[in-house]
């Protein structure tokens, strides 16, 4: 009798395992334990579609390095335990509306590298608990609002790598427990003032390698939690009086590379956290620094704070020539006249 019993729960685990294994699409790898079913199809370069038979209780789908090129609605049909979604390096060029409406318990959806130049407004109007989204490498020109007025649970956002010149105002208005944004190479010129005002919870922003020339008055004042504010390779040639004055959290601040001849007296004066987590807060290298009495205040600045300071051997002055190329930490005071 135990015989039999063995022999029919070895019968029943081989049934249900072969079962298990035959649901997985063609040209995909199924992992399934302890409650979790990754579907990972990745370098199918014959898989022009999403494939069929996805296993109804999959929690992670990766379809990456492929040559999908449109999604459509239904896809992704009946997948509510779905929480993350990779279709990272394809050739996405199209979504449909509805693709997204299932996933109801999605908290990662990555789309880097594709060729997507904009999304339906209501794409995202379902994915309320998506904590990570990544749309970096992609042909996006300008923001839609509606795009992420549903995702208050949205934590980090990524649209660097795009090939956006505008984000229209308000874009980031229901962002409210956004924690990381990254804008980072782009081709943006300016910004609004108020375009960060909602982001109490930021703690990253990148804006490095843009065409800002320009950086609004009072465009900080409202991200009382920012820790790293990333600025470097830009046309900025000037800083705004009392810039940081209200982001007294601030770690690391990057002004390299830019158009900077010098700052307003009192810049860093708050900035009292400047360094503390990595010993090294603003980097204000690649700069045409002119070396004369407007440079004063970040002269003894830098004398004060040279531990903290990344790159000052290449701070250095551009202008008047007497001084051209010398680092400005070791300028004597007689030097910096006008």
């Amino acid at each position: 009798m135990n015989a039999m019993k063995i022999t029919a729960v070895l019968f029943l685990s081989y049934f249900c395992f072969s079962f298990s294994v035959t649901i997985c699409p063609d040209y995909c790898t199924c992992y399934f334990s302890n409650n979790i079913t990754s579907v990972v199809c990745v370098s199918v370069k014959s898989l022009h579609d999403v494939p069929e038979n996805i296993p109804p209780n999959a929690t992670t789908i990766s379809l990456e390095f492929t040559n999908i090129t449109t999604l459509k609605e239904k896809d992704f049909v009946g997948l509510f335990q779905l929480q993350e979604l990779h279709l990272s390096s394809n050739m996405l060029t199209n979504i449909s509306s509805g693709v997204l409406k299932d996933l109801h318990q999605l908290r990662i959806l990555d789309l880097t590298n594709n060729f997507l130049k904009t999304f339906p407004p209501n794409l995202f109007s379902t994915s309320l608990n998506l904590t990570s989204l990544v749309l970096q490498g992609n042909r996006l020109q300008t923001t839609n609002p509606l795009w992420f007025s549903h995702l208050h649970s949205l934590e980090w956002l990524d649209l660097s790598n795009n090939m956006l010149t505008s984000i229209l105002p308000n874009s980031f208005q229901n962002l409210t427990s956004l924690i990381t944004l990254d804008l980072s190479n782009n081709k943006l010129e300016n910004l609004s003032v108020d375009l960060f005002n909602k982001l109490s919870k930021l703690e990253r922003l990148n804006l490095g390698n843009n065409q800002l020339y320009i950086i609004p008055p009072g465009i900080f004042d409202h991200v009382l939690n920012l820790k790293y504010l990333f600025l470097n390779s830009n046309n900025i040639g000037k800083i705004p009086v009392g810039l940081f004055n209200e982001v007294l959290n601030l770690d690391t601040i990057d002004l390299s590379d830019n158009k900077l001849e010098s700052l307003p007296t009192g810049v860093f004066d708050n900035l009292l956290q400047i360094g503390a987590k990595w010993q090294q807060g603003p980097d204000l290298s690649l700069n045409p620094w002119v070396c004369n009495c407007d440079l004063k205040y970040l002269w003894h600045w830098l004398t004060m704070n040279s531990k903290k300071v990344y790159s000052l051997s290449t701070t250095v002055c551009a202008k008047p020539e007497t001084v051209s190329g010398k680092q400005i930490i070791t300028l004597s005071e007689m030097e910096l006249m006008c």
